[in-house]
């Protein structure tokens, strides 16, 4: 039974991953590889409603959610009658198992696992829960109140709790948090500060600084924290109290998670983990929406017990693409700043507002922050933000029939719309064929995009990206059989360890001095320059889905969703999409279909927020 298991398993990842790479798109319907493990599963002794369930699950991981409760098995799966015997079918089998138990398939509290998929969260939820429980460190308050330390004064609410202080004092007093905020609402900046508490009295008390980690899911959000890191000191600089010998304790460049854990590829077991942590006293993920469960939870495994994980992220992204949400989760499970009364009065005065207390631990963990400073309450697109994800469709429509300069919005994203947006999208992208500096060209990249809600249909990543090719090599005379010409902007689809190149990673096509056509990308490892031969998996990128767009942000931003039914229209993709837009954002969207978009949620099926709240104990995989 243990090498049937253990194939089982890897398996399992492998399968997973081919099918997220296959596109978010999801559809009722199971996949030759969903037929393939029930397929594996009659071999193995099992009956055909019990092989059937394997495939449900693995199909439950692919749509991205962690199990499959019974009572949500869509009857396009499964008939009704099959469901009703499928429990005692599943209790039979001897390749079912329950908590606690080595099976291939688990069934825990009527939800069916993948045994991995199982284990990845209860470990997580265990090692969190571990993480948690750690005695509460001391923190003077002192340097934390607004005006009197490291944190300016809120000017325009005089007396109102300045959650950045909170946030960090937080982070200081547990040895796990989560500070969640959307664009702007300085969670780079609280971080800065933090650090610098921490250098600080490590040195008043004769200690070493602590060793720092940053971190993001992709190669371009990592350079975007470092960014973020890098401004924040350098506004720090000018307190006349700052010591500069304290920047040589901050890391001055993030690694991918894949890199921090040493995960290489050819394995799913990381370098770091349990049995040797990552050499880091604090840890710090940005992006962490994207973070999926079985990522978080190596992540998890790999902290010391005396080190502070701090997962930064807005609880109202996309959650990853893979299995799992877990960032979201966490936030909803414990509430908006809903403090126990033991954590609100260790704060102090830090806490102005008179809030209704919280009950559980785990919100003692976790700090929203409430005001942006890039989208103020005259932004266009912060107030459609707001409006998005308070579900208000009458307010999104008022915006964005507003006539407003930083909101232009188109009422159709059929055929002819397109065909329009693809002719304006290839005169801008014109200057690309004529760029000399790769700095420069990706710079441009960085400050405008199309983004899509699907890759495929008319109005699809792919289509735009054919279309405006189309146009550019009608106007510059080259062969688009040739995939490789001169300004082609690229992005990585498939990570390449070995070539440090990762999922999402953007880079542009070039002749370099000797006329010889070169790639070149600008990440956490500097300015590059690739053999297009040598290229992992890629797409051109004048257009990307929202999901991909994930840890970037730029100037403006084109946002197209489809005329026709798809089922990834939801709240938080349409939020993800429009809060990329730093300064600009255009719509094409007809009416019914926002409409549609806004009211609808993103469910993802896992039982980690009960896990994180309970006392249960985790299987060891």
């Amino acid at each position: 039974m243990n090498d049937l298991f253990d194939t089982t398993i890897v398996a399992t990842d492998t399968d997973v991953a081919i099918g997220a790479a296959g596109g978010i798109e999801n559809q009722i319907g199971l996949s030759e590889l969903d037929h393939a493990l029930a397929d594996w599963a009659r071999r193995h002794g099992a009956s055909p409603l019990v092989a059937h369930a394997f495939a449900l699950a693995h199909w439950a991981v692919t749509q991205g959610h962690s199990c499959l409760p019974l009572d949500a098995i869509p009857t396009a799966l499964m008939p009704v009658q099959q469901q009703r015997e499928l429990k005692d079918a599943l209790s039979a089998s001897p390749l079912v198992g329950v908590a606690g138990h080595s099976r291939p398939l688990i069934i825990d509290h009527a939800r069916i696992y993948l045994h991995r998929y199982y284990s990845y969260e209860s470990r997580l939820a265990a090692r969190l829960r571990s993480l948690m429980a750690t005695p509460p460190t001391a923190v003077d308050t002192q340097w934390l109140r607004p005006g009197q330390g490291l944190f300016a004064a809120e000017p325009q609410c005089p007396g109102a709790t300045h959650w950045q202080a909170v946030a960090a004092f937080v982070a200081l007093r547990h040895r796990f948090s989560v500070i969640s905020g959307g664009p702007g609402t300085g969670k780079t900046y609280t971080i800065v500060r933090l650090l610098r508490i921490l250098i600080e009295t490590a040195s008043a008390n004769r200690q070493p600084p602590p060793r720092v980690a940053l971190a993001a899911p992709t190669g371009k959000a990592a350079a975007r924290m470092v960014d973020s890191v890098r401004d924040g000191l350098d506004e720090m600089t000018t307190d006349p109290y700052f010591d500069p010998d304290l920047l040589q304790h901050i890391p001055q460049s993030a690694r991918t998670l894949h890199r921090l854990l040493g995960l290489t590829g050819t394995t799913t077991r990381p370098r770091f983990h349990a049995d040797n942590p990552l050499p880091a006293d604090v840890i710090i993920v940005d992006e962490a929406s994207m973070v999926d469960l079985p990522m978080m939870a190596k992540l998890a495994d790999a902290v010391a017990d005396d080190a502070r994980l701090i997962l930064l992220g807005d609880r109202y992204q996309l959650a990853a693409v893979e299995s799992g949400s877990v960032l979201a989760e966490i936030c909803v499970r414990a509430g908006i700043n809903r403090f126990t009364p033991p954590q609100r009065q260790a704060a102090g005065e830090l806490i102005a507002e008179d809030e209704q207390p919280g009950a559980l631990a785990l919100s003692d963990h976790v700090v929203t922050l409430q005001t942006s400073r890039r989208f103020n309450a005259a932004s266009t697109i912060g107030r459609l933000a707001a409006a998005v994800n308070a579900g208000a469709t009458a307010s999104a429509h008022e915006l964005l029939d507003g006539g407003h300069a930083d909101l232009v919005y188109h009422r159709a994203a059929n055929t002819p719309a397109m065909a329009r947006l693809m002719d304006a999208q290839a005169e801008h992208y014109a200057e690309l064929m004529q760029a000399t500096d790769p700095i420069l060209a990706l710079a441009k990249l960085s400050r405008q995009c199309i983004l899509t809600a699907v890759r495929n249909g008319p109005a699809g990543s792919h289509t735009l990206n054919t279309g405006i090719t189309e146009r550019l090599a009608q106007r510059y005379n080259f062969n688009t059989a040739n995939r490789w010409y001169h300004g082609r902007p690229v992005m990585v689809t498939r990570n390449d360890y070995r070539a440090g190149l990762y999922n999402g990673d953007i880079g542009i096509v070039l002749y370099n001095a000797a006329h010889e056509l070169r790639v070149w990308f600008n990440n956490e490892d500097g300015l590059r320059a690739f053999l297009p031969s040598t290229l992992p998996a890629h797409d051109t990128v004048y257009a990307m889905t929202i999901h991909k767009s994930q840890g970037s942000e730029f100037d403006r931003v084109v946002l197209v969703l489809p005329d026709y039914d798809v089922p990834v229209l939801t709240r938080e993709l349409l939020y993800t999409g429009l809060t990329r837009a730093r300064r600009q954002l255009t719509i094409h969207a007809a009416p019914d279909t926002l409409n549609k978009t806004i009211t609808q949620r993103l469910t993802r099926h896992s039982a980690l927020a009960q896990r994180l709240t309970q006392d249960s104990s985790p299987e060891q995989a």
